[in-house]
């Protein structure tokens, strides 16, 4: 279950000021169980001595460029078939859960959560001619530092401190072989969350007075 200690929480059932009703609500099992898919996530290579397995992410895996803020180039490919180098600042591969965070962000599509989807978004790429890409579920996203500019790439996982990527090496991003379950409390919609929340179709402030 989520609490929210922060300002938007858009997966969290509660915050401080609802805490003991909502702790109570989870010892009556006044809940709903909601399957969300995960992804993950292993790096591979030239350093990675048979693989190096990275911890299940609920949001998403980001590549980015560490240290000083330059733009970095990758190759990415789906199921082994490449499908562009990018320039960019960095490559987000999401959950349909993680569409509403980082992605969003960096203009991807909001996913909704009962989709069995991977979406990979870049960041601020240096071209006019990259968009989101909305994949199945059961594809295998590898992304590879190409050099030069393969020094001081990192990894985050779900917004965690940075794993470098050594050159030579590379990630491989895989939809997760369980998923992760929530705890929802009350009968609020995704879409209702949505409005709620982000301000979904907000057009309140055309409203004639």
């Amino acid at each position: 279950m989520g609490l929210n200690l922060g300002r938007v929480g858009f997966l969290t059932s509660a915050g401080p000021d609802n805490l003991d009703g909502a702790l109570d609500a989870v010892v009556r099992r006044a809940y709903t169980i909601e399957p969300r898919l995960a992804l993950q996530s292993a790096i591979t290579g030239k350093g990675a001595k048979g693989g190096r397995v990275e911890p299940l992410v609920l949001n998403d895996v980001v590549v980015h460029k560490g240290g000083v803020a330059r733009v970095v180039r990758l190759k990415v490919s789906v199921d082994g078939d490449e499908v562009a180098q990018y320039s960019a600042d960095g490559i987000i591969v999401s959950t349909p859960t993680g569409s509403t965070a980082y992605s969003m962000s960096a203009g991807g599509p909001i996913v909704v959560p009962t989709v069995d989807a991977i979406v990979v978004t870049a960041i601020c790429p240096h071209t006019l001619a990259v968009r989101p890409l909305v994949l199945a579920a059961t594809a295998v996203v590898t992304i590879q530092p190409i050099p030069p500019w393969s020094d001081e790439v990192l990894v985050s996982f779900d917004g965690q401190v940075g794993t470098p990527i050594q050159p030579g090496e590379k990630l491989e991003v895989r939809r997760a072989e369980r998923p992760i379950l929530l705890i929802r409390l009350g009968p609020e919609s995704f879409f209702k969350r949505l409005r709620r929340k982000l301000h979904w179709g907000d057009l309140s402030d055309r409203v004639r007075k």
